[in-house]
């Protein structure tokens, strides 16, 4: 995320807690799910463990390695 205003991203992407997203990391990692929790360090995301089988896992995601987030 470079030259991207980081203070206002995270004020902007607290405005979409609850809804579904697709963050992709910097290594071209995709991780979906839904967005519970953001901070100026981290974003936490709700994901299925293993899709169609239920059962959730909450990933912390450090603001470092977010390339970008997708509202979907």
């Amino acid at each position: 995320m470079v030259g991207v205003d980081l203070v206002s991203f995270y004020f902007k992407l607290r405005t979409y807690v609850g809804r579904s997203v697709e963050v992709v990391l910097s290594n071209g990692e995709v991780i979906a799910g839904e967005l519970i929790a953001v901070g100026f360090s981290y974003a936490v995301v709700q994901a299925l463990t293993v899709p169609g089988y239920g059962g959730t896992e909450d990933v912390l995601i450090r603001s470092r390695v977010i390339h970008y987030v997708r509202i979907l």
